[in-house]
């Protein structure tokens, strides 16, 4: 059985600034402890930098795997809404079975976050972000953007 944890938040949660004097920053704890317990290691720095190099009204839904679990992954939508001033994406992961330490520290993640908007749990919370079927998803501001579904393997 799988489980599957979403949130809406800030992309910013995604990273912190260990030092405020400093333009240097890491993957967020909390973040890095639920990629360890996955398995799957996603380039958060490479990402977030991406997410603010590209203009609006871009992103792709980003799927991370880990092939000694198929069922485990960490997604991540990060269409930017040229109306949204936060840096809002929705992001989420799926563990094999329902880990009290992953629905810990999942809620722990999101509890921590300042700019958070949902936080959902249960057994199809990711169902219509990883549906293949939906893509390419077309998004219609000024001028068409179809976004894609983009799966990596862990290495």
């Amino acid at each position: 059985m799988k489980y599957e944890f979403g949130v809406m938040a800030s992309i910013t949660e995604l990273v912190e600034y260990p030092d405020e004097q400093s333009d240097t920053y890491i993957p967020h704890p909390n973040f890095q402890i639920i990629m360890d317990q996955l398995g799957i290691t996603v380039p958060v720095a490479e990402i977030y930098e991406h997410f603010f190099a590209n203009p609006v009204h871009t992103g792709h839904v980003l799927v991370y795997s880990n092939p000694e679990q198929p069922n485990a992954c960490i997604v991540l939508d990060t269409y930017r809404d040229p109306l949204d001033q936060l840096d809002m994406i929705y992001f989420g992961w799926r563990c094999s079975s329902e880990k009290d330490n992953i629905r810990e520290l999942s809620r722990r993640f999101y509890d921590e976050c300042e700019f958070a908007v949902r936080y959902e749990e249960g057994q199809s919370v990711l169902y219509k972000v990883l549906k293949e079927d939906t893509y390419p998803r077309k998004f219609y501001y000024n001028t068409v953007f179809e976004q894609q579904l983009k799966r990596y393997p862990a290495k």
